[in-house]
């Protein structure tokens, strides 16, 4: 009964949270366009998105539900009081409010399907999340064309949005957990060095762990790496509209995402968690290089975004079920929240790098030398000598 309720709540919850995790997608146009922010508030929350994904880390609610209900209460709260606000350093704050909770709410999230969800959990956890990839789509088309028309509408869009939030937030918190647990309170200079001395030693007590980070980190910093060379290739080299952009990044590589995740999940389900991560950072590597082929035929642009989701829905099940399935019997709260810290860690690094490595080289070295990282870190993997097996 506990697990096919936490299945339909894994589904709802993505569904009704999508509204707002696509309107987040819209926070720098709509800062700059419509509150006339500064392009250093906007550098800012850029900076400020990694750096909070750290501090995360220390985020304690008491046991396992409290910490997703609160976490999803607080990251849509601001939300809620747009109307009142008319500022651009509100909607800014209020934006990495929401990293800061969202990335905070996921080790006890993934625990909770763990602990209901011993069979079947990387197929329902892939399939819901195509689900809401698709919703997002599908809205992100709407918003767009809704804040063309009307700018100021933003308002009414994201009260709206953190609202159906909290519906979803209601159904997470209505499954059931025999065993709640509760999250060990620390003090002072504990509270700081404890989470991080504990991750250590799980990567040193850990080696097919530790592998798995470092393969994943290699390839999240080459996909950190050409994110500010992005936009410069497709403006200054391709000459890139809006609308062309819009359909890349919405249509094709949302289609990716969503028709590659259910395939995924059958690799899963039969292969190590190493070799899939092997053939995700592979396939990751072959969207820079794609990318870069536009020069020669636009078409090679849509597929590279079509490339892209399609190895998004691979890493973006492997992340999440990786702390499950390296756990076992453990709680898997520690292994995700080495994965939460260490990818603020590269988000904070990875772009600042490659911004500045996109104006000394261009964008073309940059997509090169993130593509290449992605495939190291791929190759070092299809050979693991590791077999943890999916849980």
């Amino acid at each position: 009964m506990g697990e096919k309720v936490t299945g339909r709540a894994l589904v709802w919850s993505n569904l009704l949270s999508e509204p707002l995790f696509t309107l987040y997608g819209f926070v720098s146009f709509i800062l700059y366009k419509d509150l006339g922010a500064s392009a250093f508030l906007i550098s800012l929350v850029t900076v400020l998105k990694p750096v909070v994904t750290i501090l995360s880390f220390y985020w304690r609610a008491g046991g396992l539900r409290s910490n997703v209900v609160w976490s999803g209460f607080l990251m849509r709260a601001p939300f809620l009081l747009c109307f009142w606000f008319d500022s651009a350093w509100y909607l800014a704050a209020a934006t990495v409010n929401y990293m800061f909770f969202y990335r905070a709410g996921i080790p006890a999230w993934v625990e909770i399907l763990k602990r209901n969800m011993p069979k079947g959990r990387d197929r329902a956890f892939s399939m819901s999340s195509a689900l809401g990839y698709a919703e997002g789509v599908i809205l992100s088309l709407g918003v767009g064309g809704m804040l063309d028309r009307d700018p100021g509408m933003w308002k009414l869009l994201f009260v709206g949005a953190a609202a159906v939030g909290l519906v979803g937030l209601w159904v997470q918190s209505r499954i059931p957990l025999a065993d709640e647990g509760r999250m060990e309170r620390r003090g002072g200079w504990e509270l700081i060095s404890r989470p991080w001395k504990d991750s250590w030693r799980l990567i040193r007590e850990r080696p097919d762990f530790a592998r798995f980070q470092w393969g994943f980190m290699l390839c999240g910093f080459g996909i950190m790496l050409i994110q500010p060379a992005l936009p410069i290739f497709a403006v200054d080299d391709l000459k890139i509209s809006y609308l062309e952009m819009a359909v890349a990044v919405s249509i094709a590589k949302g289609l990716g995402f969503v028709v590659s995740s259910p395939l995924w999940a059958t690799f899963m389900d039969r292969a190590t968690v190493h070799r899939v991560s092997s053939w995700v950072f592979l396939t990751v590597g072959l969207f820079p290089v794609m990318l870069a082929l536009s020069v020669w035929n636009g078409w090679w642009f849509y597929a590279a975004y079509f490339w892209y989701g399609v190895g998004q829905g691979g890493s973006h099940l492997v992340w999440n079920m990786s702390g499950p399935i390296f756990a076992g019997k453990e709680d898997s709260s520690r292994y995700t929240g080495v994965n939460v810290v260490l990818a603020g860690l590269r988000g904070a690094v990875g772009p600042t790098l490659g911004g500045w490595l996109a104006v000394v080289l261009g964008p073309i070295p940059v997509l090169v030398i993130g593509a290449l990282l992605c495939f190291y870190s791929g190759a070092r993997l299809v050979k693991s000598r590791f077999s943890t097996v999916p849980s």
